[in-house]
């Protein structure tokens, strides 16, 4: 995540960052994390990249969760953001094209990101908790 959308289009440009981008089509498994918008006491303590002004934002835009930095709301849709045009790394479509993508997440605290993970297509394997789980199921 950069500061602003031109310094991560400057980035995106330079040659080193564009050959490691080529190389997504040929990434066949990623192992993911799926992230609540509300970030964990420890991540909030550690420094978390999304800054309160983001989650403000990104929760005003119906944001819920996100993949590898990428907010979804709660159907798995992408939320657009000022936020997400900073970013340099793999797009919604680049994540979602990975033929197994695997998270491991669970806890109440998110539930919704994880729903909204499984709906959008963002992951599609899941290791969880047995509550976690019983919630998915549950509806």
């Amino acid at each position: 995540i950069l500061g602003s959308s031109s310094a991560a289009e400057q980035l995106a440009d330079d040659p080193a960052v564009q050959r490691v981008m080529e190389l997504l089509p040929q990434v066949t498994i990623a192992l993911v994390g799926i992230g609540s918008l509300e970030p964990s006491p420890l991540l909030r303590e550690s420094g978390n990249m999304t800054t309160a002004q983001d989650t403000d934002e990104l929760g005003a835009a119906g944001a819920v969760g996100d993949v590898c930095l990428r907010f979804f709301d709660a159907e798995g849709h992408v939320v657009h953001s000022d936020y997400d045009r900073r970013l340099v790394g793999a797009d919604a479509d680049q994540i979602r094209a990975i033929p197994r993508r695997v998270a491991a997440a669970g806890g109440e605290r998110k539930h919704a990101a994880i729903r909204g993970a499984l709906l959008g297509g963002w992951v599609n394997v899941l290791i969880t908790d047995v509550h976690t789980a019983r919630s998915l199921l549950e509806g």
